[in-house]
C-alpha cells in the first residue's frame, strides 16, 4: 500500500484589484465592496462593445531590485509581490533549493507582444531591447521569480486559461502528495489587457448591459446577467508535507485533501455539465470524503448564461439542493488564470473566519441557477471542507477540496 503524505497550506499571498495583500482582498470581499470600473480605453476601442473591467490599483514595485524588475511585464511584478507574501506568511525568510515553483498565465503579456510585432512590422527589430525577449515568453513570470527569489528547485509553467492557477496548484499537491516534492509555491497571475474584453466580445460572452453601472456588472447566476467582466492579479500559496510543516512548527493553514481535473471534448466553445460533475465527484474520491462532509462549493460562475447554469446544475447534481454555493467574480470579476487561486486564498480566510462573503448582485436568482442554495450576502458560517472549481474555455476543468487542518 503507498504511504501518501498528507499536504496542507501555511502561507498565501495576493496581488488583487483591491490591491496588494490577502487581508485587504478578503476584508473588501466581505464588505461586499465591488471591484468593477468603467474603461475608457474599451470605450474608444471599435467593435467592442464591454466598457468594463477590473484593474490592480498602480502599486509601487521599486522594492523589487531593479536588475530583476526591468525583465518583468506587470504580471511577473505581481507575482513576485504574491510570492514574498506567501513565503512572509509562511514564515520562510528564503525559499530552500529544493522548494518547487508551480504558476501560470493565459498568456505572455499581450502589451508586450504588442510592442516587439509593432517594431516587426515597421521593419525595427533592431530597436527592440534584449529584455523585451524575456517579457515576451510563455513562462515569463516562471523565470522572473525564480531570479528574483533565487529559486533553484524544479519549475512548471502551466497554462491551462482559466483553470491554470488550480491546476498548478493540484499538481503540486499531487507531487508532495507522492513524495516527490516536499514544498511548493503554486498559483497564477494575469495582467488585463482590453484584448482579453474583444476576445470574450467576439465570444459575445462579455458583459454589455451594465456600462453605465460598472459596480453591476459581473452577476453570477442572475437572471440578469449578460458575461464576463475580466480582471487581473496575481495569488499563490506556499504549500508543503504535513510532517515538514510540524517539523518547523509552522502555522498551518488549511489542508488540501483532494484534486481532479478533465477535459471536456463534447465542445471547445461551451460548457457540460457532465464534464463538471465528474471532475468534482473524482477530486471528492481522492478527498476520500462524502458529498455531506462538504459545507461550500465556491464556484467558477463566470457570469455568463450558459456556464452558469451548466455548473451550477453540475454541484446540484453532486450535492443536492441544500449545498451552500457562492461565487466571488460579483466582487472581482474573472482574473483569468489567476482565479482559482485568488478565489481558494479569499474561501480559505473566510473559513477561518468563520465568516463567508454572499454573490454580489445576485439581486433575483435566474430559474434555471435556483437548484441550490445560494449565499447572497455576507454570513457566519462554519465550514470544515468547501470545493473551489475552475472550469476553463476550451474544457480543462479542475476541482480542489480544502479542509480545516485537524
Amino acid at each position: 500500500m503507498v504511504d501518501y503524505h498528507r499536504v496542507v497550506i501555511t502561507g498565501a499571498g495576493a496581488v488583487s484589484p483591491y490591491g496588494a495583500g490577502v487581508d485587504t482582498l478578503v476584508e473588501n470581499l466581505l464588505n461586499n465592496v465591488g471591484a468593477v470600473q468603467f474603461v475608457q480605453e474599451l470605450k474608444d476601442t471599435p467593435f467592442i462593445n464591454s466598457f468594463v473591467a477590473c484593474k490592480v490599483p498602480e502599486i509601487d514595485f521599486t522594492f523589487i531590485p531593479r536588475q530583476y524588475r526591468r525583465y518583468m511585464t506587470k504580471m511577473s511584478l505581481y507575482a513576485v509581490m504574491a510570492c514574498q507574501e506567501a513565503l512572509k506568511n509562511a514564515s520562510i525568510e528564503k525559499p530552500s533549493d529544493d522548494t518547487a515553483l508551480y504558476i501560470g498565465s493565459t498568456m505572455s503579456s499581450i502589451s508586450s507582444w504588442l510592442e516587439f510585432t509593432k517594431k516587426y512590422f515597421d521593419k525595427e527589430l533592431n530597436m527592440v531591447k534584449t529584455m523585451a525577449v524575456f517579457q515576451v515568453l510563455n513562462h515569463s513570470p516562471l523565470a522572473n521569480v525564480a531570479q528574483a527569489l533565487d529559486m533553484k528547485g524544479p519549475g512548471y509553467f502551466v497554462s491551462n486559461a482559466c483553470a491554470s492557477s488550480l491546476t498548478n496548484i493540484g499538481l503540486a499537491y499531487q507531487m508532495i502528495k507522492a513524495g516527490f516534492i516536499k514544498r511548493a509555491l503554486c498559483g497564477g497571475t494575469e495582467e488585463y489587457h482590453p484584448i482579453f474584453t474583444g476576445c470574450f466580445s467576439i465570444l459575445n460572452a462579455a458583459s454589455t448591459n451594465f456600462n453605465d453601472n460598472p459596480q453591476k456588472a459581473s452577476r453570477p447566476f442572475d437572471k440578469d446577467r449578460c458575461g464576463i467582466v475580466c480582471s487581473e492579479g496575481c495569488a499563490m500559496l506556499y504549500i508543503e508535507s504535513l510532517e515538514s510543516a510540524l517539523e518547523r512548527k509552522a502555522n498551518i493553514l488549511a489542508e488540501i485533501k483532494g484534486f481532479a481535473t478533465n477535459t471536456e471534448t463534447k465542445n471547445i466553445a461551451h460548457p457540460s455539465r457532465d464534464s463538471m460533475q465528474q471532475c468534482i465527484q473524482m477530486a471528492l474520491n481522492d478527498a476520500k470524503l462524502k458529498t455531506t462532509d462538504i459545507d461550500l462549493v465556491n464556484a467558477h460562475a463566470t457570469s455568463t448564461v450558459a456556464g452558469d447554469i451548466e455548473e451550477v446544475s453540475a454541484i446540484g447534481n453532486v450535492f443536492g439542493k441544500d449545498i451552500k454555493v457562492n461565487s466571488l467574480k460579483g466582487h472581482i470579476g474573472h482574473s483569468m488564470a489567476a482565479c482559482g487561486s485568488m478565489e481558494l486564498i479569499s474561501i480559505m480566510k473566510m473559513m477561518l473566519k468563520n465568516k463567508v462573503a454572499g454573490t454580489l448582485n445576485l439581486d433575483n436568482i435566474d430559474e434555471q441557477c435556483n437548484v441550490v442554495n445560494h449565499i447572497r450576502s455576507t454570513q457566519e458560517i462554519k465550514i470544515n471542507n468547501f470545493v473551489k472549481n475552475s472550469f476553463a474555455l476550451g474544457g480543462t476543468n479542475a476541482s480542489i477540496v480544502i479542509g480545516r487542518y485537524n
